[in-house]
């Protein structure tokens, strides 16, 4: 079952993603302006932040998590197809806009459904596996729907994303469980004081940590090329090198989270983190400097799968669905803060100065963290 959900996962990354690929090509055919593909990938994110919380809210009170991730699967299927079929820009924004409102009904009823589905000390493991997903997506799914684009043009790129979906609709109905609850093992009521301070700074530090890591990742072509003199040829295999360390840090989280606790493992992405960045301030040359970046996404996603434990960990079960929503559109929040930054540090001072950037924002993001401890005491 959680394999399953991670699919989801996959499909909906692999949609918000891939325009980054398919970008020069569709804007190209659909004449409209080539900076017009960052609207894209900004209607994606903002719709998903916004709509992932407020459905939530609005829906996971009255809707089963069943009923809301075929519903969401349905959506996103169809607004896939008919991103597949647009003939204008605007059609396609607003189709990206529908493929954003369905993923936000998916990613956070998928992970509440999958840790109602297990005790308690094994709810690390399957969150890494439904998180597997979308770092999957970031290394497999993009680059296939890239190659797509090559081969089919980037309706054929997207149509084949959407049999992808359609996969998970069919899976996700024939599979999934229609009553979750006599799995469901007790959680302990968290005090009326950490109800709200409490999540509020873990949730900052989701912001905080995504935020850091863009300000890296949203310009690493230009970083890898650039600073450390990474050539054209070798530049796939950097890539492909950082997404597999970043699929191995999920896994480690997931096979460390429920054994060690989610504050050791938090702690230690922060400090491999910080180990990283610092040594990306030296002159390290395009070896070295790819298996640093590399070690960047390494201890970068060894921080997602903790940090949800954590936030589950301060509410009832029934606002499990909610807080993991507000987790991921805090995903989309730092994402959008580190690449702001990235672009303001690379044009105002240079691309020397991204690695500061991202340690002066992990600073905050662990002060963040000691606050939450002295909180939770």
């Amino acid at each position: 079952m959680p394999w399953i959900l991670a699919l989801g996962m996959f499909v909906i990354g692999t949609t918000s993603l891939s325009i980054l690929g398919l970008g020069p090509a569709l804007t190209r055919d659909l004449a409209t302006d080539p900076a017009d593909a960052g609207w894209l990938v900004t209607a994606f994110a903002a719709t998903f932040a916004l709509a992932a919380p407020l459905a939530q809210f609005t829906l996971g009170r009255r809707l089963a998590p069943r009923t809301l991730i075929l519903a969401g699967a349905s959506i996103l299927a169809a607004s896939l197809i008919w991103s597949a079929l647009a003939t204008s820009f605007h059609t396609l924004l607003f189709a990206r806009i529908a493929s954003a409102f369905g993923g936000a009904l998916i990613a956070p009823t998928s992970a509440a459904l999958a840790i109602s589905l297990v005790p308690v000390d094994r709810r690390g493991a399957v969150l890494a596996t439904v998180f597997a997903g979308f770092t999957l997506a970031t290394v497999g799914g993009v680059p296939i729907a890239t190659w797509l684009t090559l081969w089919l043009g980037w309706r054929g790129a997207i149509a084949a994303i959407s049999l992808a979906a359609l996969l998970f609709v069919a899976l996700a109905a024939t599979y999934m469980p229609r009553d979750t609850d006599a799995a469901r093992a007790p959680r302990k009521q968290p005090a009326k004081s950490l109800r709200l301070l409490a999540p509020v700074l873990l949730l900052m530090g989701t912001v905080g940590m995504l935020s850091t890591q863009f300000v890296i990742y949203a310009l690493m072509g230009e970083l890898l090329g650039q600073q450390f003199g990474v050539s054209a040829g070798g530049l796939p295999i950097a890539i492909l090198l950082f997404g597999v360390l970043g699929v191995a840090g999920n896994a480690v989280a997931g096979a460390l989270s429920d054994r060690v606790g989610p504050g050791p493992l938090v702690w230690a992405s922060f400090a491999g983190l910080a180990a990283f960045l610092s040594l990306m301030l030296l002159d390290l040359g395009p070896y070295l400097g790819t298996v640093v970046l590399a070690g960047c996404a390494f201890m970068g996603t060894l921080f997602a799968t903790p940090q949800q434990s954590r936030l589950v960990r301060l509410v009832a079960e029934e606002h499990h669905g909610f807080v993991l929503a507000l987790n991921s559109s805090a995903n989309y929040l730092g994402i959008a803060v580190g690449s702001a930054l990235a672009s303001a540090l690379g044009i105002i001072t240079g691309l020397w100065a991204l690695p500061a950037g991202a340690l002066g924002l992990l600073a905050l993001t662990a002060a963040v963290t000691v606050a939450f401890g002295a909180i939770n005491r």
